[in-house]
């Protein structure tokens, strides 16, 4: 209902999860781009994109760091390929990237999945002119506002401490420690968290859990 309510107020021209075919235009106020880019035509269009918005965001994890595709990175991609497609030939191969490697990104929507409250509030934002704000409390806070478990303290893995809240720490909810799919928070405090993991887990259990979703590369253990 919000959306459609939101859809009163803006014309979205191009929207694939809708729509079977492409609705190409010249220029576009906004332009959210989830994903990350896995093909030639993938990046050329998304260059092309990018000529032709006047903002464009990045809307969720893959489209942010990388996200689960990124997990390829940390293997032998041409072993992986080989189990996938068998031998198959002429099936594109790139490494994964975010897609600020490839151009200039305004805003970043983060999270996998994205949350739907903080999509309207940039939506809406940027529709009156004003620069949307990720929260920057880590996900612990909103745990502990929650009234939620702590799974840090039980001894199991979560990066809850060093990465940035506004998902209302959807995944402590269930018991699950957080894997950092929203990236960091900024001053994250990740040597202090690497210290108190290590003291139940090896380094590799540690780097497992931060390759989920890319934040890895963003930090340096």
């Amino acid at each position: 209902m919000r959306f459609l309510a939101l859809q009163k107020k803006i014309d979205v021209v191009n929207f694939r999860l809708f729509e079977e075919r492409d609705h190409e235009f010249d220029l576009y106020d906004i332009t959210f781009v989830e994903g990350s880019p896995l093909t030639d035509s993938d990046i050329t269009h998304l260059k092309q994109l990018r000529e032709r918005s006047r903002v464009v965001v990045a809307l969720g994890s893959c489209a942010d760091m990388g996200g689960i595709y990124h997990l390829k990175s940390y293997q032998d991609k041409k072993k992986i390929h080989n189990y996938v497609y068998n031998g198959v030939s002429g099936v594109e191969n790139y490494d994964v990237k975010s897609l600020s490697e490839y151009v200039k990104i305004d805003f970043t929507v983060p999270g996998c999945p994205v949350n739907a409250a903080e999509l309207f509030r940039f939506i809406y934002g940027l529709c009156i002119g004003k620069d949307p704000q990720v929260k920057q409390n880590p996900v612990c806070y909103e745990c502990q506002a929650r009234g939620f478990e702590c799974v840090l303290q039980k001894g199991e893995i979560c990066l809850g401490p060093i990465t940035q809240g506004g998902c209302g720490a959807v995944c402590l909810k269930s018991r699950q420690g957080c894997w950092g799919c929203r990236g960091l928070v900024e001053d994250a405090e990740i040597g202090n968290l690497v210290k108190q993991l290590r003291e139940k887990h090896s380094d590799r259990e540690i780097v497992k859990t931060m390759e989920v979703f890319g934040i890895k590369e963003r930090i340096k253990v």
